[in-house]
């Protein structure tokens, strides 16, 4: 995943973190409410900004497993691709020595 994928990720994460510790912060202080339903509704927030931020966090951290192991490829491939380029010029060096042209 592209690293603008995983700083979204974590822009909402951040995001979703800001506005539960408001949403406790209010609860915490006990900020005054004209009903129950006030509070009822806080904390059907914070559980829906929970649930959104343990998503979030989850795909970040597949994502951050995915890109770790394609990077480990990248790698790996890197270094077959130099070690294929040395063979291939030896190969034309030796068929220059010998005579051959290309």
């Amino acid at each position: 995943m592209e690293a603008a994928a995983v700083e979204s990720f974590e822009e909402r994460a951040i995001s979703a973190e800001q506005r539960l510790d408001a949403l406790e912060s209010k609860l915490a202080n006990g900020t005054p409410s004209s009903s129950g339903m006030d509070v009822q509704r806080y904390i059907a927030e914070l559980q829906a900004l929970r649930t959104v931020l343990l998503a979030a966090q989850a795909e970040q951290e597949a994502q951050s497993a995915n890109m770790a192991e394609l990077e480990t490829s990248n790698s790996k491939l890197a270094y077959q691709v130099k070690h294929l380029k040395r063979s291939l010029q030896e190969a034309d060096e030796k068929l220059k020595a010998a005579g051959v042209a290309n």
